[in-house]
């Protein structure tokens, strides 16, 4: 939803700034107060190209800035004119023009330029007919379909890749499991391994500091536990004098006690020190084979049992690569065969939905004064095959159009003017709603229309602003009267130079401006209270 916009120093557009009803817009003005130069400016978030003339004269720069709201998210969207240079910015950062570009297209639709619009793309056609059909179910079965075919494809041609180096790769992953194997080591073990060798290579310096600890804890005469031992009574009695020194009795006691198992612990690690040069070169050479894997794959021992089981999975699959490859091309030719059988109940349904699509098209555009206007669906069927499938089916879809008998129907964007485009996009966006909320912008709508059918493009604006969004430029009261917001443009001259402003109307202005339509200048109280009434009866009808 378009929620703001700004524009400075656009052609003669000053500065104005208008807040957006989330529904129905309608601008008014005289002709020529520059009312498509609203439509312009959005346009400049979709046109690269930018004259320098657009600059307001005696300005330097131009901006043209809007804030869009898409559900929880807002966008601010900006681009900036120079003399020769062109800046764009999305929430404030700047960003390559087709960025800015890429954003505006999922926000906005303009109807009555030849920009981006919604039936001048071909692909749309389809997307609208299914939609018109409600084939949801079919095509979500096309599309579990068309990725599974796509998956077996890739499948099938990992597999022959793999079975045109079938021999190679075979021998090197053998070489990789056998270097794996050859390691002979389980999770873990190289850290047991590790504090192996360091007991081996230090177990003379083991053996020799274990047997001084014993020595000077436990065993020698003058041990530290025999002169404990010998100083203990003695502790006894200076306990009797000094209480204070009963809080280290028990640290005392404590370390008395710990020397004799200390001293069997030591001797029991001595006594494990088998000091083997066989068993500490195997130890080393197993290490060095480790690192140098480590190495070779950048992973540690548990990556390389890992890799070990994934070369093993890749190898039997290779060993029955050619079986791999007659199951995958069933899969495949199985898949195409459901694929084609789904393709044409689709086509079914959709020729049959276009016909009733196009009589609705038909019997709405001779209600805007487009009686002999002819709408068909061009249908070109193509049969799906292994190059040619996709999520939306392989025929191919496209909207004909003519608006004068005897005129042969021809493709949309080869024959439709800005008018038709936006009142056939009007009757093709009121037949089926969006899916999701969108913002529509109608220009040159009205052209060449009044009475009854103007009142019938008021309604059909009105039905789709329900829940859409829509800005629609308009010279017609019968259009007019069905806004929820009204916007006024007017151009005046000061200075000798042209100025056009925006101004939201009250009710009461809102009256002014659709008895001005009415009746143009001569506008009395007999305009006033006609215009009051067809205000009145829009409300009642809404």
């Amino acid at each position: 939803m378009l929620s703001r916009l700004r524009v400075e120093n656009f052609a003669v557009v000053e500065k104005v700034e208008i807040d957006f009803s989330p529904h129905l817009n309608i601008f008014t003005g005289e002709t020529g107060a520059g009312k498509s130069i609203l439509i312009d400016a959005i346009s400049l978030f979709l046109n690269k190209r930018i004259s320098s003339n657009a600059i307001r004269s005696g300005a330097d720069k131009l901006i043209v800035e809007a804030l869009f709201s898409a559900g929880n998210d807002e966008f601010v969207l900006r681009r900036e004119l120079k003399k020769n240079k062109s800046f764009s910015f999305i929430n404030g950062d700047m960003v390559p023009f087709n960025q800015l570009k890429e954003k505006a297209e999922d926000l906005l639709n303009i109807y009555g330029q030849n920009e981006h619009i919604f039936l001048l793309h071909t692909a749309n056609h389809k997307i609208y007919l299914d939609r018109f059909a409600k084939n949801f179910q079919l095509l979500d079965e096309l599309s579990e379909l068309t990725h599974d075919l796509k998956k077996s494809i890739k499948i099938l041609e990992d597999l022959n890749t793999k079975s045109e180096q079938l021999n190679e790769r075979l021998e090197l992953i053998d070489f990789q499991i056998s270097e794996i194997e050859n390691l002979k080591m389980e999770k873990d073990e190289d850290k047991t391994l590790e504090r192996r060798l360091k007991i081996l290579s230090s177990s003379e310096e083991i053996l020799s500091k274990s047997r001084m600890l014993i020595q000077d804890f436990y065993q020698a005469e003058d041990s530290v536990y025999n002169r404990i031992s010998e100083r203990l009574k003695d502790l006894e009695y200076l306990k009797k004098i000094y209480a204070e020194l009963v809080e280290f009795d028990k640290e005392i006691t404590d370390i008395y006690n710990i020397l004799p198992e200390l001293s069997a612990l030591l001797t029991t690690i001595g006594n494990q020190v088998e000091y083997s040069e066989e068993e500490l070169n195997d130890i080393q050479q197993r290490l060095h084979n480790l690192d140098r894997l480590k190495s070779k794959h950048k992973t540690d021992l548990d990556g390389i049992l890992k890799k070990y089981l994934q070369l093993k999975e890749e190898k039997e699959l290779l060993l029955n690569v050619e079986f791999s490859i007659q199951e995958v091309e069933k899969e495949i030719k199985t898949g195409l065969e459901k694929y084609k059988g789904i393709n044409v109940s689709l086509r079914k349904v959709r020729k049959e939905k276009a016909l009733q699509l196009s009589r609705l098209v038909e019997g709405e555009l001779s209600q805007l004064e487009m009686k002999r206007a002819t709408f068909f669906v061009n249908f070109t069927e193509v049969e799906p095959d292994l190059e040619n499938f996709s999520e939306k089916g392989t025929d191919k879809i496209e909207f004909y159009f003519s608006s004068n008998p005897g005129q042969h129907p021809g493709k949309i964007k080869e024959v439709v003017s800005g008018g038709e485009l936006s009142r056939l996009m009007l009757v093709l966006k009121s037949i089926v709603e969006d899916e999701g909320f969108s913002t529509y912008m109608f220009d040159e709508i009205d052209s060449g229309i009044g009475g009854k059918t103007a009142q019938f493009v008021g309604e059909r604006l009105k039905k789709i602003s329900l829940g859409n969004q829509v800005i629609c430029i308009s010279h017609l009261p019968q259009i007019a009267s069905f806004a929820d917001k009204h916007f006024l443009i007017q151009k005046k001259v000061r200075d000798n130079q042209t100025y056009s402003y925006t101004t939201e109307l009250s009710h009461q202005e809102t009256v002014q401006e659709i008895a001005r339509l009415m009746a143009g200048r001569d506008v009395n109280e007999d305009v006033l209270a006609a215009a009051e009434n067809l205000l009145t009866a829009v409300k009642k009808r809404s």
